[in-house]
Formats: C-alpha cells, structure tokens, sequence
C-alpha cells in the first residue's frame, strides 16, 4: 500500500468504507449517482503535496465542482522552517510528511471537511412539513 493510499484510507475511508483508491485518489459513490473523488495535490512545488482537492463528477456533467484543502487550513498550527507549509513529499522514490505527523485532531478536522464537502452533493429526501392553518 503506498502512502497516499494510506492516509487517504484514514481521511476517506472513516466516511466511505467502499471508497476505491487508484494512485494519489480515493473514488467514493454519493447516492445521487454522482462520484467523489478526493486527491493530494501540489501547488507550485513539484512533489510537495500540500492539499487535497475534492471533486464532484456527475456521469453526465463530467466535473460539476471541486474545492482545494490545504492542510495548513485544517491542521494545528506548527512551526517549520521559513517559508516552508505543512506538506507530504517524495524523495527519492518515498514519500512522507515533512517535518511533521498529523495527529489525531488533524485528521478528524480534515475527515468532517471531506464528508462535509461530499455530502453537499448526495440526495437528501426532502423535509415533509406541516401546512400551516
């Protein structure tokens, strides 16, 4: 198992046991018949995966929306050297976090953006009211 399987495992799969995971991605199937797709990314830096970027993909529509997760925005604050963000990097042909291990609430924080983010796109049965008199 690589790394960004694993630790899409732990993010993805707390909410999507079924999730299936190719490469850097982890796919999930939402009930509304659209997938998400949750992946680690660069920004600016080659191998320095400092996000994840969630994707919703409809059958029909291809891609419908997607929004960037950078892990400075959901992890505890921590220092490292200047100018440097929190990120996972590959060296050499082996990947890890740089500087740093995520810790518990770092991941809870990251899996209630994801499910939060993918569940904006499932199918909710609508609320039944009570006509007014």
């Amino acid at each position: 198992m690589t790394f960004f399987e694993q630790e899409l495992r732990k993010i993805v799969g707390a909410s999507y046991p079924n999730a299936r995971y190719v490469g850097r991605a982890a796919y999930v199937e939402l009930n509304s018949g659209n997938i998400g797709k949750i992946e680690f990314v660069t920004q600016g830096y080659a191998d320095h995966y400092s996000a994840l970027r969630a994707s919703i993909i409809n059958w029909n529509d291809g891609q419908i929306d997607s929004v960037t997760m950078r892990f400075s925005d959901y992890f505890a604050p921590r220092r490292l050297p200047m100018g440097r963000e929190l990120h996972a990097w590959t060296d050499n042909g082996k990947t890890d976090w740089y500087g740093f291990t995520p810790s518990g609430l770092d991941y809870a924080n990251l899996i209630s953006a994801v499910r939060d983010y993918t569940r904006l796109f499932e199918t909710q049965s609508p609320v039944m009211q009570e006509p007014s008199m």
